[in-house]
């Protein structure tokens, strides 16, 4: 029996397909519409399977910080054009547990030297289940938790975490790529990625985030 194929590859606007991902997997998200103001500045890597979007992260490389913003300035995170923020991660719920988001994350930050990001940053709450999982990627607490207005919910209390992106990182993250890859193939997926090709080309940064 052939391997269910996982095909990883980087979005530049969010879709209605996309947009219909996040609020399914967005146990927290209410609202009619999962859209906010920094969609349009951001990129989007998406795991689809069977031609069906599973999971996604959305990265934002901007002057306009997203978590900055959201924190009312309180969050002590780097900013800029060459740091990616790294938010509204989801997985559908009949996908989670198969290791979708470890993908997709190890995914991001392979592809974000080529994005031009020399850091990235992100917010996570007390009971998210990938802590251990991001401080392995080498994610650390920035500050203590602070309180976010992450429309539309808001009062969500998470901590600030950034992450060096250099070249002595790499290799490691290849090698736990490589190790969650015979993960996915023992549980029957096969993974084809199209992220680090699509950001390989010259004048790709421009267009990705524009």
């Amino acid at each position: 029996m052939s391997p269910h194929l996982l095909i990883v590859r980087l979005e530049r606007r969010l879709t209605s397909e996309l947009e219909v991902l996040r609020r399914n997997g967005w146990d927290a998200c209410s609202a009619l519409s999962a859209r906010d103001e920094f969609d349009d500045e951001s990129v989007h890597v998406v795991v689809s399977e069977q031609d069906r979007a599973v999971g996604m992260i959305r990265v934002t490389l901007s002057d306009r910080s997203v978590l900055g913003t959201w924190s009312n300035g309180r969050a002590p995170l780097p900013q800029g054009a060459d740091v990616a923020e790294l938010t509204r991660g989801v997985v559908v719920e009949p996908m989670r547990r198969l290791g979708i988001y470890r993908l997709a994350m190890l995914e991001t930050v392979l592809c974000l030297r080529g994005l031009g990001a020399r850091a990235a940053t992100a917010a996570i709450e007390p009971d998210f289940p990938g802590r251990s999982f991001l401080r392995e990627l080498g994610f650390l607490a920035v500050g203590a938790p602070v309180v976010f207005d992450d429309l539309p919910r808001s009062r969500t209390l998470a901590q600030p975490i950034a992450l060096a992106i250099d070249a002595g990182s790499v290799g490691r993250w290849e090698d736990m790529r490589r190790i969650q890859l015979e993960r996915l193939r023992a549980a029957g997926y096969a993974v084809q990625s199209e992220c680090r090709r699509a950001t390989s080309r010259p004048g790709t940064m421009q267009s990705a985030i524009a």
